[in-house]
């Protein structure tokens, strides 16, 4: 029950969320986690790109976005570092 009271418990589940709907096929779920920023901003550097995106099935006319593992994991990351950071502030003000 302790971790239920924690951020990085929930942004890391609604991350895993994300990820295993855009995984499974809603458009939804791309377009969330195309437009997140770290992988905005990743997806928009050439060497990134490569092993972000496959290229072999994207289509320059589609909105939707065939994303590799590593973009997924980046997605995670970024998740669980935003909810600790939220966890730390929240005990900085409460020890004060």
């Amino acid at each position: 029950m302790f971790l239920l009271r924690k951020f990085t418990f929930w942004f890391s589940a609604l991350s895993i969320i994300i990820c295993l709907i855009d995984y499974f096929g809603s458009g939804l779920a791309n377009i969330i986690l195309s437009q997140f920023p770290p992988i905005t901003w990743l997806i928009r550097v050439d060497p990134y790109r490569n092993w972000m995106i496959d290229k072999s099935i994207f289509r320059a006319s589609s909105i939707l976005v065939t994303f590799r593992f590593s973009a997924y994991l980046i997605h995670f990351c970024s998740f669980l570092i935003a909810g600790l950071v939220l966890d730390y502030i929240i005990h900085l003000f409460k020890s004060r």
